[in-house]
C-alpha cells in the first residue's frame, strides 16, 4: 500500500511538472507573437511617414525634366536611324524617308553633272556585310573626308543624315540618300601591308620536297651508270 502510495504521488508530480513546461512554452509562443505583431506595425508606421516624402520628390521636377514649352512648334518629322545594308535592301516604306546611317567613304568623289557645287560620294557598311549606297551631298560637306578607302587605305568614317529615294526622280530612278548633314564619327588611316613570315612557310616546303626529289633522280641516276 505504501508503494502505491508513493507511484500515484510521483505520477502526479510528473503531471504537474509536464504542464508548468507546457505553460511556459505557451507563455514564449505568445511573447514571440506580440514582438512580431509590434514590429510589423513598426515598420507599416515607417513605410506611411515616407510615402508623403516619396510624393513630393517625384512631384518636383528640376528645370527642363518634362517640361512643356507653349510656344514650341510642332514637329511632325521623323528620323528612321538605320543601316546601309537596311537601305540595299530596302522596300517602298523607307521611300522619301528622312534616315540616318553610318558607313566608310569608299572610291573617289565625283563631281555631279549640270550641278557644280554637288558631287557624288559612295558609302560601305561597316558592319562587314559589303553594302553601299551612293550619296548625294555637297562639297563643302566632303572637306571633312581625309580619306577615301581603298586598298591599303581606310576611309574615313562617317554619319549622313538625309532623304532616301528608293528610285530618285531626280537622278534617273537612282537608289540614293540626299544627305542633308554629314558628320566624322572617325577618321581614315592607311593600312600598310604588313610582313607575315608564316606565309613563306608552303613555299619553303615545296622547295625543299623539290630539292629532295632531285636528289633521289640524282641517285637513281647515279646506280644506273
Amino acid at each position: 500500500m505504501r508503494r502505491a502510495g508513493r507511484g500515484a504521488t510521483g505520477g502526479a508530480a510528473g503531471a504537474v511538472a509536464r504542464g508548468a513546461e507546457a505553460a511556459a512554452r505557451a507563455t514564449r509562443a505568445a511573447d514571440g507573437m506580440r514582438w512580431a505583431a509590434v514590429a510589423l506595425l513598426l515598420a507599416a508606421a515607417l513605410l506611411l511617414a515616407g510615402m508623403p516624402a516619396w510624393a513630393a520628390e517625384g512631384d518636383e521636377a528640376g528645370p527642363g525634366d518634362n517640361a512643356v514649352n507653349p510656344q514650341q512648334m510642332p514637329d511632325s518629322s521623323f528620323i528612321y536611324d538605320t543601316s546601309i545594308a537596311d537601305l540595299y535592301s530596302a522596300d517602298s516604306y523607307l521611300n522619301n524617308q528622312t534616315v540616318q546611317v553610318v558607313g566608310e567613304v569608299i572610291g573617289d568623289r565625283i563631281n555631279a553633272e549640270f550641278n557644280a557645287p554637288n558631287c557624288w560620294i559612295a558609302l560601305q557598311a561597316v558592319d562587314g556585310s559589303g553594302a553601299d549606297i551612293p550619296v548625294f551631298t555637297t562639297k563643302v560637306a566632303t572637306k571633312a573626308i581625309d580619306r577615301y578607302g581603298a586598298y591599303g587605305v581606310r576611309g574615313t568614317t562617317v554619319q549622313v543624315r538625309g532623304t532616301f529615294h528608293l528610285t530618285c526622280p531626280e537622278h534617273e530612278g537612282l537608289t540614293d540618300l540626299h544627305a542633308d548633314h554629314l558628320s566624322v564619327v572617325k577618321k581614315g588611316e592607311d593600312l600598310p601591308d604588313e610582313l607575315d613570315p608564316t606565309r613563306f612557310i608552303p613555299g619553303a616546303v615545296m622547295v625543299g620536297l623539290g630539292l629532295v626529289l632531285i636528289l633521289v633522280f640524282y641517285r637513281l641516276w647515279e646506280s644506273q651508270r
